[in-house]
């Protein structure tokens, strides 16, 4: 049986078209490394699509005799081929399990021993056997910093697997001290990596699980806030690993609760044992649900703070707040999620 061409369009990832913008003598090195990045970007791609074309086809696979017989009965009867989409959707495992699954990621052999390789991240997923994936990676660590997060886009999720590419910047101009503007002239400082992760039904809390990794050669660099009086530095790693789990998964009894009234509620939480780093993260879901970007700020945590005020809107708004907690070793020992419309709605 062929599949639907809605479907086979959808594996088709799309390149990025990275614009630089460079004069003199800097243009033909601009141009060498816009043909290095397209290069290798689009192996990447490639290696992407493979997998994911690999994956369709072991959904396919799945389909007994009679119902791919049924498929080409309907294709011979001129049905839209959104029907069809939809027939399929019916007879296709469930795969892994979709919605808002909320996470982190940590950064991998960055070359600084003194750096919080710990960040965040979610995954918007659909909830059929083939559907589309939204989400938002974030570097941000105090408050003060821009809520700059890198989005999720033309990914796929088909059966218990999600690939596709992030792009955006994670700051404003004033933290490039890098190649792209001193020696390329690119205006806008646009990053790009590709991801793929699988769903571990087996695992506590069953996550959706994988890595990302940068193509444009940003590893080892040192990168600081954009914004004025804020002191945050980090290295960035070329590849990170990352964790997302469902918002009712618990570990390490947090005692996570919303304390408080109005505008002046606070999220307060008690640590597990040999809490290094606390990451927590005020996400409004119904933005996240969207394919918005869903953050409102994420902080990262190293004093064994146990309270935390997120902003609150005079509109009523549904806030997921997430709260995890890290050892040493950047080993997950805590997890705990509430959500909750801030302020109460009247």
């Amino acid at each position: 049986m062929s599949a639907p061409k809605l479907l086979l369009s959808a594996l088709t990832l799309s390149m990025l078209s990275l614009t630089l913008s460079a004069c003199g003598s800097d243009g033909d090195k601009a141009k060498e490394e816009y043909d290095r990045i397209e290069d290798q970007v689009k192996d990447e791609y490639d290696r992407v699509e493979d997998k994911v074309k690999e994956k369709y086809k072991e959904v396919e696979d799945k389909l007994s005799d009679d119902e791919k017989s049924m498929a080409e009965i309907l294709k011979s009867v001129f049905l839209p081929e959104e029907s069809l989409d939809n027939f399929l959707d019916k007879l296709t495992p469930e795969g892994g399990r979709g919605g808002l699954y909320v996470g982190h990621f940590v950064e991998l052999n960055d070359g600084d021993s003194n750096d919080t390789d710990i960040g965040a991240v979610y995954f918007d997923i659909s909830k059929d056997g083939v559907g589309s994936v939204d989400g938002s990676i974030s570097y941000q660590q105090q408050a003060c910093q821009e809520n700059n997060s890198l989005g999720v886009n033309s990914a796929l999720k088909i059966d218990n697997y999600i690939a596709g590419k992030v792009t955006g910047s994670l700051d404003t101009l004033e933290f490039l001290d890098v190649k792209y503007v001193n020696e390329l002239g690119i205006e806008t400082p646009n990053l790009l990596t590709t991801f793929a992760g699988s769903f571990e039904e087996k695992e506590a809390g069953s996550p959706w699980k994988g890595s990302f990794e940068y193509q444009d050669g940003l590893g080892g660099k040192t990168l600081s806030s954009g914004e004025n009086n804020c002191n945050v530095t980090y290295t960035i790693s070329d590849r990170s690993n990352f964790r997302t789990y469902p918002l009712d998964y618990e570990l390490g009894q947090m005692n996570l609760d919303i304390v408080g009234n109005g505008n002046q509620k606070n999220a307060t939480w008690k640590n597990p044992a040999n809490t290094q780093h606390v990451l927590i993260s005020q996400i409004d879901v119904n933005k996240a649900e969207s394919g918005a970007n869903g953050y409102v700020q994420n902080l990262v945590l190293s004093n064994l703070e146990t309270q935390f005020a997120p902003v609150i809107s005079d509109k009523s708004i549904n806030y997921a707040i997430v709260v995890q907690a890290f050892d040493a070793n950047n080993t997950l020992i805590g997890y705990q999620a509430v959500v909750q419309d801030l302020p109460e709605s009247l």
